[in-house]
């Protein structure tokens, strides 16, 4: 009995050890190996790469601090206010009664005008008009990052029945080519357009971005505002309002100076907006810019400056209602 026991055993044994072996026949086999070699290259591959192709990432700026003693002398334009109050509350920890007193824009030309002079150690600024720039040749005596983007907007009262434009039929308006609202889908009346003087931010944006080369119409043919304040006013204030259209900046007319009775004029289909501007759909954006002079830069100034262009400094731009320039969407 005990013998036909252990004969039992030895067979279940012989069996259990040939059912072990038959697995390992394949790895006898070149085409499993091979197959089985391709998987474990391909991860260690990505590992090893990846952190490589990977940059550190970047160390932000802290946030400026300094006394309101030693904070620097800001200039720039109107529409920049906003930015430079808040920004000045921030660095200086002041209150917003002591924030106005540091203030004192000369608007956009002669704040550059003021920066050359070693009057300004920096700017928030819209561009240059070209005679300035050609005086000033900012492009080699200062270094110019753009922080925040604009747009120049046309302007017309709520009871006129044109809401939308071209670019050809803006042109035509303002260079006198087109003179009665009729030729643009208007009520037969006479176009009284507004423009700025020569050596304001608006009127730059308005040849650079809007006429090029089409020349504006002489001014005995159209009415000039000296300042933002007045081309709004202007067209508010005009007897035959419906008959008005002047331009200015966004950010201006939307946040700083406003009427109810006043709108902005789609251009191409496209309506000013935070959205349309930061995705390039409106026609005419602009960014404005954190100016430093190239030579003797005040510390504080090149500090905040750098901090501007940083997340924080972006999002410090975003929630004064600009436009950050980061965010921009290129076409």
């Amino acid at each position: 009995m005990k013998r036909i026991l252990s004969l039992v055993l030895i067979s279940l044994l012989v069996l259990s050890l040939a059912a072990c072996v038959k697995p390992a026949a394949p790895e006898t086999t070149p085409e499993p190996t091979q197959e089985a070699a391709a998987p474990t290259e391909a991860p260690s591959e990505a590992p090893t790469e990846a952190p490589t192709e990977s940059p550190a990432p970047a160390v932000q700026p802290e946030r400026p601090s300094c006394s309101k003693g030693m904070y620097p002398r800001v200039d720039g334009s109107t529409a920049n206010i906003p930015l430079a109050l808040a920004l000045v509350r921030l660095v200086t920890g002041c209150t917003e009664d002591e924030a106005a007193n540091f203030i004192n824009f000369r608007t956009t030309d002669y704040s550059y005008e003021a920066l050359d002079a070693g009057e300004a150690d920096m700017l928030l600024v819209y561009e240059a008009s070209r005679p300035t720039k050609e005086r000033f040749d900012p492009e080699h005596n200062i270094d110019m990052p753009p922080i925040g983007l604009d747009a120049l907007v046309f302007i017309t009262n709520t009871d006129n029945p044109v809401d939308s434009l071209t670019i050809d039929q803006i042109r035509g308006i303002f260079s006198g080519e087109i003179t009665n609202w009729s030729e643009v889908g208007g009520l037969d009346a006479p176009i009284v357009a507004f423009q700025r003087p020569e050596l304001s931010g608006s009127q730059t944006l308005m040849l650079d971005l809007c006429m090029g080369d089409v020349p504006m119409a002489p001014v005995d043919k159209i009415v000039v505002s000296n300042t933002m304040e007045d081309v709004i006013n202007d067209i508010a204030a005009y007897d035959n309002s419906s008959n008005a259209i002047g331009y200015s900046v966004y950010y201006y007319a939307k946040n700083m100076y406003t009427f109810p009775n006043l709108k902005f004029i789609t251009v191409d289909g496209v309506a000013p907006s935070n959205e349309t501007i930061n995705s390039g759909e409106y026609p005419f954006i602009n960014p404005f810019y954190a100016i430093l002079p190239r030579q003797n830069v005040n510390p504080r100034a090149a500090a905040i400056v750098e901090w501007l262009e940083s997340p924080d400094g972006q999002a410090l731009i975003e929630q004064c209602g600009y436009v950050p320039y980061i965010k921009k969407v290129d076409k």
